[in-house]
This record gives C-alpha cells, structure tokens and sequence, in this order.
C-alpha cells in the first residue's frame, strides 16, 4: 500500500468542515495539486537542480490547509535559493495518515528513484495512533494496514476504481457533488471512523513496546539513507500539548481510550526518541517541538500550522540545513575538479 495521492490529481479540499478542535484554522477552500509522480506541487522547478530535498511524513508535512506556495517544504527550497543562490528541487512526498512506515515504503519506492541529495523526516502522532489502536504497524486496518488484497478492493470498488482511472476530472466533480449534497440535506451520517472498532473502548497498552517500534523505524530510516549517501535529517513533533492545555484542545480528549495526559506522555516520549536516535547515529536533528511556541497562532489544532505556523517552520529548517547544503555543494565541486 503505498499510500500517496493519484498522481496529476488537482483537488480543491474545504476547511471547516469536518474538523472540529481548531481555533485559528482559516475555513475555505484550498488547492492540492499532484505532479506526475505523486509529489505535492510545487515540487521539480528544475531539470537539472544543483540540490534535491524531499520531505516525507504525514499531515502535518502535507500541510493540506495552507496556500500551497507557504507550505514549508516547498518554502524551505525557496529560502535556500535564496540563501546559497544555487537551484533546488524541493519535494513534498507527505500523505495525511502516513507513519513512519508508510514513510519508509515512500523512501524507497517513491524517493530513491529521484536521488535526493537530503530527506527529512517529521513522525510522531500517526505512529502513537497506529500502535495504539492496533498495537502493530502492520494490521488490518482496511485504510492504514501496508498490505492490501487487490481482489477485495476490485470487487468492493469496481467502479469507482475505473471512474477514477479513465475519468478523474468527472470523478472529482461526482464526489464534490456528493459532499455538497449530504451538506444540504444536513446528513446524520457519520463520516467513516477507521478506529470505530475501538473507539470509546478501554485500551491496553505496552509503552516501552510503542517506543522501541517507533525507534525501529527512526533506524531503519537512518541506515537506508546513509546506504544511499543521502543525508538524513529527523525532527520532532511541535505541539500544543501543554501542561495547562487550552481548553479546545482538552475537548479533543473528552472519549477515552486515553486521556489528554497519558496521550501527551506517550507523544513526549516519541519526540525523545527521535532525539535519541540522532544523538545515537550522530545525524542531525531539529527540535521543532522545542522551538514552535505552543500557542494558536502557530497551530490551528493539536498539531497541524496555521500560515505563520508554516512560516516559522520554514524558517528553522532553512537556518540549520544551509551549512549542509554549502558543504555539500562544496564537496561535490571538489570532486568534479
């Protein structure tokens, strides 16, 4: 299951709709265009690029709620240029959902093949869910499982997979049209919950079990970059998980399986495993979760950026990956000559 979107899809998703505990989430409508490849646009700018990035990982690197040129991959490649004054392909291979696993089968489907210089990685909250919920990456989950039966999917699915292959556009128009319906008539149908099979339930849970599959991953991510020769970077999580929590956000948590403390915990200790896989592998690694300030004004909802949020983002990444790229450069004129 490599989880990406149809390539070449182009796609107008609407704020405000569906999701409920945000505060500074700016509702309207915003564009998602995919290149041929699968990668978010603006992704190639060039044929011959001095520098190649790619940044991989879930919703929060999708950025999908932001204008689509302030998203913070592509704005890190801009402030780059800027910076060193050198061309630089800056790829978005995120997907909302996608976890560190998802992540590593887009690294090495999806991003080997492009020979990026640098990959950046931003995990966290979608693997404390998986492994929460389904206490293995690897399950039954019908949307998140990485294994899927064609045959299932052909006969559950049959035409809405040959109206999305042969006639997208209309297909696109159809499923608008459907959503626009069930808003008039005010439906009282619920959205899908892809957790419903546990949702409200009482969970047990192994901890030290969560972090040290999580931790796999991180390593894993580490070994296949370095045997590449592409430079691998880790980042930790921001947040809104405070200790004295908004009040928005405390009404996430308000249908156990966990309470917004125990949830914090866990989410706590993934973003000091990701430090501790840097430290371990002596790889760098940028401390969003430190450097993000806590408030709505960065983040509309737990973990997702508002435009300025993106913004600050940009910025932080740009800052500590510029002396990478400046002696990257160098080395590889170095070698040329």
């Amino acid at each position: 299951m490599l989880r990406e979107y149809r390539p070449l899809m182009k796609e107008w998703f609407e704020a405000g709709r569906q999701d409920e505990h945000y505060d500074t989430l700016v509702a309207k409508k915003y564009l998602m265009r995919i290149d041929a490849d699968g990668f978010i646009e603006p992704s190639k700018k060039y044929t011959n690029p001095d520098m190649s990035l790619v940044f991989i990982g879930g919703s929060t690197t999708e950025c999908r709620y932001i204008d689509e040129e302030h998203r913070f991959p592509y704005l890190v490649g801009v402030l780059l240029e800027q910076q060193t004054g050198i061309k630089i392909n800056s790829y978005n291979a995120a997907r909302s959902g996608n976890h560190s696993l998802n992540s590593l089968d887009i690294l090495l489907n999806k991003v080997f093949p492009i020979k990026p210089d640098i990959v950046v990685m931003l995990e966290n909250i979608n693997d404390l869910t998986i492994l929460l919920y389904e206490s293995s990456y690897w399950n039954r989950d019908s949307s998140r499982s990485v294994i899927f039966d064609i045959n299932k999917e052909m006969d559950a699915n049959y035409f809405k997979l040959i109206r999305d292959r042969y006639i997208p556009n209309l297909a696109m128009a159809m499923r608008n049209f459907d959503s626009s319906l069930r808003l008039l008539w005010k439906s009282k149908k619920k959205s899908r919950d892809e957790f419903a099979h546990i949702r409200g339930k009482h969970v047990v849970y192994d901890e030290s079990a969560m972090v040290e599959q999580f931790e796999m991953n991180l390593q894993s991510f580490i070994y296949l970059c370095k045997a590449r020769n592409i430079i691998p970077v880790i980042m930790t999580m921001p947040s809104r998980f405070k200790e004295k929590p908004d009040k928005i956000i405390l009404d996430a948590f308000n249908n156990p399986p966990l309470d917004y403390f125990q949830f914090k915990q866990i989410f706590d200790l993934f973003n000091k495993s990701i430090l501790k896989k840097a430290q371990e592998n002596n790889i760098m690694v940028i401390d969003l979760s430190k450097e993000i300030p806590q408030e709505n004004e960065f983040m509309y909802d737990i973990v997702h950026y508002t435009d300025k949020g993106a913004r600050k983002v940009a910025d932080i990444i740009s800052g500590r990956l510029q002396p990478v790229v400046s002696t990257r450069i160098k080395q590889r004129s170095l070698q040329v000559h």
